[in-house]
């Protein structure tokens, strides 16, 4: 194109080499790189190369230098006269990069600046077994600094200035970077196998650079190597450059690896644990470690019914949110809507300033709670995203230099996984809540004061340890059927399964069970009819039950009958016996067992025992005495040892030293029926018997106001068993705090009692996290008494639970005292 200026051009590998012999102008060749067979003479290589005629190969012919032209096809001819010699070198190299300038501009008289883009070339031709310098171009001066007359004549290894000094001790030494490349180039320029190598060279001035050699080996017909071009070009800028190129793609490679890594341990935290609390503070700590300078995640605190009640800080890590841990917000009505948590922000447009959104947000709502703790403008928050609802949200702080590339991705991935790992807990907890309901409705009254005239009965219930799961376990105190001779009977039995579906069937065959108990009085009568409706009804959850009937004798003794459906045996401890204060008798009441409930069709058998004063039975499920370290048969023996060797002398003290016995954290559900025969001078009015152990109780009682009067006599019971004189104070504190629990909280409530030293400690657990306080009586008398009288009679505190709370106070055996309050147990 006129008026344009020729563009240098990136010169490749050779793709063809000749070396002409041409004293009469003949152009043989002697030698050559080309990958086919050696040509005859110029043009025959032209021709077998499909070259087109050019104006260059005529100079050529003519014996010409050539010192570059840009031929058809992108190849670069290049040629050098062997001076003295008549030898004429033909090179041609393929043109690299871009598109170059119009070919009639590159003729040989524009060729200098595209030449110079080129490598220095040099010829050393084989001679009686040395290779020696024949032909140097003005590239090869350039590039070393070196002239012509210096090397021309010498030995190719020359070239290379490096290769002509001695040894270097620590580049030369054997195992060293630039040892293998230094050796290989002195075989290759000696006529050895063609070689592409860097080494740290030095000028004619002493500058050292990066000098790049690639040699190309030249046969004549015989295949014997008759001369070795070498390509000299300087690298060090183009290595620097590299360098940094390669330093910084190191980089991005090392902070892409380490992002994914961290993506990868939040992947480990959704799917393996099960403490959201503890999932989440991994999470702000990962990134705190690799990603930010501080996190911190607030969650909405869930309620059984209405709208948002409290966002609560939950994790926080990095020295400037540490100390927010546990900052909790009250609404006391459902918020304005809110950007953040009413999902206004999308969490894919990747993070906001936080003080941006707080300028737009109502005063008060969990937007502007949240920029008020964390006051710093260059905060940034995300949205924790379940898959329909907003359950909280991420807030960080960056580092000095900002956010990096990909930072952004990975944050956006945290709130992703911590917003699934909160739903997903949540989700699971609603499906648990729900089964539980439906079996704790299913079972009777958990406390046992109301279970059956004239004998003494302790029932329990729990989930297992970590209340993850609900499993079918369930057990019934029936009431005697009018007209019938049985006067009450138990029922204990369990359902595989841990889900919702194992506690419906539960209560189907505990609905069948009292049907066919309500006309029928012999047990074994009882689980054939349940086998029928069982089957009838396509119950698909296999099932183990006993069932037993007590029945009143006319001598005032009892009797007990009982049938059994694959379910583990019944217990019964003798209370005359064991004299000295030794081991009392204990018999397992094996027989009378049969397959489990709707696989047999044969009839169930039925047995008996008469029964005494003081004589105790225990019913039971396997998550009382099998555990993961301990098989069901040596559990089996812990419970007959401990049972033979209990020195409680009423049903909830036996019960309490079962269980501390097997261990207090059951690993699948647990349901326990003890029954005894009290004492004749039980019956006649006279004290109850007082043992030393165990010294606590507990009972479960369903949140209705019931509960209330049902408590109240637990608890003097226990006072009168324990011998204790402060059951009238223990009966008010238990009244307040047992209808605090069923007016103002939820779920099912846990009273337990403790013999302390000096004290008798009261527990009343509850699912409702809102702790009770000492407020002024109202004016018109109708409240505001309750805790006030609460403290006057002992040291009181609450302890926070996983599901809600714990109200606890400590009366004195001494004269009544206290309005101490303490927030730790």
């Amino acid at each position: 194109m006129p008026g344009s200026s020729p563009q240098p051009l990136a010169l490749g590998e050779p793709a063809a080499v000749l070396l002409l012999d041409a004293p009469d102008g003949a152009a043989r060749a002697l030698a050559g790189a080309a990958d086919d067979e050696l040509p005859a003479d110029l043009d025959a290589f032209r021709r077998e190369a499909g070259l087109a005629e050019d104006p260059a190969w005529q100079r050529v012919r003519e014996g010409a230098v050539v010192p570059g032209a840009l031929l058809p096809g992108g190849l670069w001819l290049v040629t050098g006269r062997v001076a003295g010699r008549g030898r004429l070198l033909v090179a041609l190299l393929r043109a690299e990069g871009g598109a170059g300038p119009e070919r009639d501009e590159q003729r040989p008289e524009h060729a200098g600046p595209a030449l110079a883009a080129g490598p220095g070339m040099a010829l050393s031709v084989v001679r009686d077994g040395r290779a020696l310098v024949d032909w140097v171009d003005g590239g090869y001066t350039r590039t070393t600094g070196t002239a012509a007359a210096e090397v021309l004549g010498g030995l190719a290894a020359r070239l290379v200035r490096c290769l002509g000094e001695a040894p270097d001790p620590v580049e030369d030494a054997p195992g060293a970077p630039l040892a293998a490349a230094r050796s290989g180039l002195r075989r290759a320029l000696g006529g050895g196998e063609p070689v592409d190598a860097t080494v740290v060279d030095v000028r004619a001035d002493g500058t050292r650079f990066l000098h790049q050699v690639r040699t190309t080996a030249l046969r004549d017909r015989a295949g014997r190597v008759r001369g070795v071009l070498s390509r000299h070009a300087d690298v060090t800028g183009r290595t620097a450059g590299e360098a940094v190129a390669t330093g910084a793609a190191r980089a991005a490679e090392r902070r892409t690896e380490r992002q994914l890594q961290v993506l990868r341990e939040l992947d480990a935290f959704v799917v393996a644990d099960d403490d959201v609390p503890a999932g989440l503070r991994a999470l702000v700590r990962a990134l705190g470690e690799h990603v930010v300078a501080a996190a911190l995640v607030a969650l909405t605190v869930e309620r059984p019914a209405g709208p948002v009640a409290e966002v609560e800080v939950v994790a926080a890590h990095g020295a400037q949110l540490h100390a927010l841990a546990g900052r909790r917000l009250r609404l006391e009505r459902p918020p304005a809507a809110d950007a953040l948590l009413d999902g206004l922000l999308d969490a894919a447009g990747g993070p906001a300033a936080l003080a941006d959104l707080a300028r737009r947000a109502a005063p008060g709502s969990p937007t502007a709670w949240l920029a008020a703790l964390v006051p710093s403008p260059a905060a940034l928050v995300l949205p924790l995203r379940g898959r329909e609802d907003v359950v909280g949200a991420l807030v960080v702080l960056p580092r000095e230099d900002g956010l990096r590339d990909g930072d952004a991705t990975v944050l956006g991935g945290a709130a992703r996984r911590a917003g699934l790992l909160v739903e997903n807990a949540r989700l699971h907890a609603r499906e648990h809540a729900l089964a539980e309901t439906l079996q704790r409705s299913m079972l009777p009254d958990q406390s046992g004061i109301d279970g059956i005239d004239g004998l003494d009965v302790w029932t329990f219930y729990a989930s297992n340890a970590d209340a993850a799961q609900v499993g079918g376990d369930w057990y019934d105190v029936l009431p005697a059927p009018e007209g019938g001779s049985a006067v009450a009977g138990v029922v204990i039995g369990d359902v595989v399964g841990h889900d919702v579906e194992a506690a419906a069937a539960m209560g189907q065959i505990r609905s069948v069970v009292r049907s066919a108990a309500h006309d029928l009085d012999d047990p074994g009568s009882v689980l054939m009819r349940v086998d029928q409706l069982a089957a009838g009804m396509r119950v698909r959850r296999m099932a183990s039950l006993v069932y037993a009937t007590l029945q009143r004798l006319d001598d005032g003794g009892w009797e007990m009958a009982w049938s059994s459906a694959g379910h583990l045996p019944p217990l019964l401890r003798r209370g005359r016996g064991g004299e000295g204060g030794g081991p009392q008798r204990v018999d397992v009441l094996s027989d009378a067992t049969g397959t489990l409930v709707g696989l047999g069709e044969r009839p169930r058998p039925t047995r008996e025992r008469a029964l005494g004063p003081g004589d105790v039975l225990v019913f039971y499920t396997d998550g009382l005495i099998e555990t993961r370290s301990r098989p069901m048969r040596d559990g089996l023996e812990v419970l007959v040892e401990l049972l033979a060797t209990s020195r409680a002398r009423d049903a909830a003290g036996i019960g309490e030293e079962l269980l501390q016995g097997l261990g207090e954290s059951p690993e699948d559900d647990t349901a326990i029926v003890v029954v005894r025969v009290p004492e004749e001078s039980e019956l006649a009015g006279g004290p109850l018997p007082t043992a030393d152990t165990p010294r606590r109780r507990r009972w479960q009682l369903p949140p209705e106001p019931s509960s209330v009067g049902k408590a109240r006599h637990a608890t003097l019971r226990a006072c009168a068993v324990w011998g204790l004189d402060i059951g009238p104070r223990a009966e008010i504190v238990v009244s307040e705090l047992v209808a605090n629990a069923v007016l103002h909280g939820w779920g099912t409530v846990g009273l337990r009692l403790f013999d302390l030293p000096g004290a008798l400690r009261i527990e009343v657990e509850d699912d409702s996290p809102e702790e009770p306080a000492v407020v002024e009586a109202r004016p018109d008398g109708a409240g505001g008494h309750g805790m006030r009288l609460v403290a006057s009679l002992g040291r009181w505190g609450t302890v926070r639970t996983r599901r809600g709370k714990i109200v606890w106070v400590e009366i004195p055996a001494g004269p009544a005292g206290g309005d101490e309050r303490s927030t730790s147990s």
